[in-house]
């Protein structure tokens, strides 16, 4: 895995730099919703670990290097936390430098917690993130919901799956970060089985939470640099309508990664 993320670093500060200086663009490489799971099972420390998680991935050097060599040299970011409700955290953020990551990552950590709900419905969470999609304050490349959360969906009135779907059919891409600790340690199963959908979706599985950090800045940065394990860039052009109403190709055509070491 490391070798793959860090070529990706790499590969695109490489293209960014004989880019050369650009003005400010018109259009975004990624319009990016993270969608984070705060339900009951997620406890206070479990929560602080994310959000800093969160923050430290947006923070890093990697990540910078993928921001400096998209196309456009331009993001821009969302955050909405679910339960059995969603509450956008960050509203659409415009990025094109270390200044607007330090703005986000600012509103993160200081932003109180949405609320502290028992159940889980991750249907509701990328419900809520595609539909931020129509108020993005950028045309876009490419459209992807993160998905992260640590159990499966026991309430809401719809399936998993069938948002998944309908998100993809619209042209998003939904990746996963499921996180294997406490009573649901196959949820990483479930998450690709329910959650991710789209061209070169894929899941990074962090083998709890203590190894949240580092499984979100890695996925986070083979996002934004349009990679996924195993699979070279795609867009929902690459998918036929039947696929895309089915949440993309097949399952087995789905890179995972699990877990990290």
């Amino acid at each position: 895995m490391r070798p793959l993320w860090l070529a990706a670093t790499l590969v695109v500060a490489l293209a960014g730099a004989l880019r050369g200086a650009q003005a400010e663009t018109a259009e975004a490489d990624v319009a990016l919703v993270l969608a984070v799971d705060v339900s009951g099972s997620v406890d206070d420390r479990r929560f602080k670990l994310q959000r800093e998680g969160i923050a430290a991935a947006l923070e890093s050097d990697d990540f910078a290097a993928v921001l400096s060599g998209g196309g456009n040299q331009t993001i821009e970011i969302a955050v909405v936390e679910w339960a059995e409700e969603q509450s956008v955290v960050v509203p659409w953020t415009i990025i094109r430098g270390r200044e607007d990551l330090l703005a986000v990552t600012d509103r993160l950590r200081h932003a109180a917690r949405s609320w502290l709900h028992v159940r889980t419905d991750p249907n509701g969470g990328i419900a809520a993130a595609d539909r931020l999609f129509a108020s993005k304050p950028l045309p876009a490349i490419r459209q992807v919901i993160d998905v992260s959360g640590d159990g499966r969906q026991n309430s809401g009135d719809m399936a998993t799956a069938a948002s998944r779907d309908e998100a993809v059919a619209r042209g998003t891409i939904i990746n996963g970060l499921p996180i294997t600790s406490g009573a649901e340690p196959d949820v990483d199963t479930w998450y690709r089985d329910n959650v991710i959908g789209g061209p070169g979706a894929f899941l990074i599985v962090a083998d709890g939470y203590d190894a949240f950090a580092d499984a979100f800045r890695k996925k986070l940065t083979l996002e934004v640099a349009g990679l996924a394990p195993g699979a070279p860039p795609a867009t929902c052009d690459a998918l036929t309508p039947s696929q895309q109403a089915q949440g993309g190709p097949k399952k087995p055509a789905l890179p995972v990664v699990t877990p990290l070491t």
